[in-house]
């Protein structure tokens, strides 16, 4: 098993109850770059519409998410039919294994590790391809190994390098793997907080095809989980049909709802993401010790110069200091010299940017 699985989250960001334990930083409290939230955070008044919901935790949530499901359909522009709304899209991952049982899993390196992680749990055989940070490929002729049965997965924006594949290359790829007789799943978790949906394969309408989406990044619920997965109408039904009517709990469903009609919100947190983007970028650049890889998502990935560093150094000093990033060392074809920043508020940002001068100028 690789070293990417060296906890029970599989090495994930945002376990904040560890790092506390580890580091105790500064003034007791973290501000957090390693998971890639809408920097945002939920919607004004649904955490008041929460507490106004709660006492109807009594009733059993509505089954397969009803309401929310019709209304996130025409959010997304998909048929109902079409749509599956889970526990997270972590827990549609696994899902979609599970119901497939493909014979090998076809992950790309350096990406999320949940999906080998799924794959393994279905007794898969995982077979890795490369997508190297700053190296192009040729989508299409991936497939090219692969056989009726498999499983091929693509992450876009891939996590974690930021890049964002076009659409035409993806209905490249898709051509190119049903035409092996085997599915295709597109996680597009971070397309909503890019600004680039028209690069989205959830319209796209085939037997092989499904996308991932989560919800909680786009809208800051990643306590609440909430995610959906567009596919195929038959198979979609027969899951919808034979799998847990209670996927989603009754406090995702409010929340989700709620989301829905948050006027402005999705356009406010894009122009944030663009701006602090471009300005955790040119920070960074002007430190003359980091490359940043060039990407679109709310996250970027970038890799020390410097003779000698170590992440786990850098983690360290920042965390003990009450910022905490994400190690990227155990993503598959990544070493000691690479991490990963989400994009944050501009005090926040400005934080990380001090504190990263301070450890150059400590080392």
């Amino acid at each position: 098993m690789s070293k990417a699985f060296d906890d029970e989250t599989g090495g994930h960001g945002g376990d904040l109850k560890k790092a506390f334990k580890l580091w105790n930083p500064a003034e007791g409290r973290l501000v957090d770059f390693s998971s890639n939230i809408n920097p945002l955070g939920p919607p004004p008044g649904l955490l008041d519409h929460l507490e106004e919901s709660l006492p109807e935790i009594t009733a059993y949530p509505s089954p397969q998410a009803r309401e929310l499901r019709e209304g996130l359909a025409s959010f997304l522009e998909v048929k109902e039919k079409r749509l599956l709304l889970g526990n997270g899209a972590n827990e549609l991952i696994h899902l979609l294994h599970l119901y497939k049982q493909p014979k090998r899993v076809f992950v790309p390196a350096p990406s999320f590790s949940e999906y080998e992680r799924a794959a393994l749990l279905c007794n898969a055989e995982v077979v890795r391809y490369s997508l190297s940070p700053g190296e192009d490929v040729e989508l299409s002729s991936l497939a090219a190994d692969l056989e009726r049965g498999d499983l091929f997965i693509f992450c876009n924006p891939n996590n974690p390098t930021g890049k964002l594949y076009s659409r035409k290359m993806l209905c490249e790829l898709e051509e190119a793997v049903s035409g092996r007789g085997a599915d295709l799943m597109i996680d597009e978790s971070f397309i909503p907080l890019t600004g680039s949906d028209r690069e989205s394969l959830r319209g796209l309408v085939k037997e092989n095809l499904w996308v991932v989406i989560s919800l909680t990044k786009l809208w800051g619920l990643p306590g609440l989980r909430l995610g959906c997965m567009v596919g195929p109408e038959k198979s979609i039904g027969h899951i919808t049909r034979w799998g847990d009517p209670w996927r989603v709990n009754f406090l995702a469903q409010k929340a989700g709802l709620f989301c829905l009609k948050a006027e402005d919100y999705v356009e406010d947190s894009l122009k944030l993401i663009q701006e602090e983007r471009k300005f955790l970028v040119d920070s960074f650049k002007q430190m003359e010790a980091f490359h940043v890889f060039n990407g679109s998502a709310n996250y970027l990935l970038i890799k020390s110069l410097l003779p000698g560093f170590t992440v786990e150094h850098y983690q360290e000093y920042l965390a003990r200091r009450g910022v905490l990033v994400r190690r990227a060392d155990n993503f598959p074809g990544l070493d000691e010299r690479y991490f990963r920043i989400a994009v944050r508020r501009r005090e926040e940002n400005l934080r990380l940017v001090t504190e990263t001068v301070a450890f150059l100028k400590d080392r």
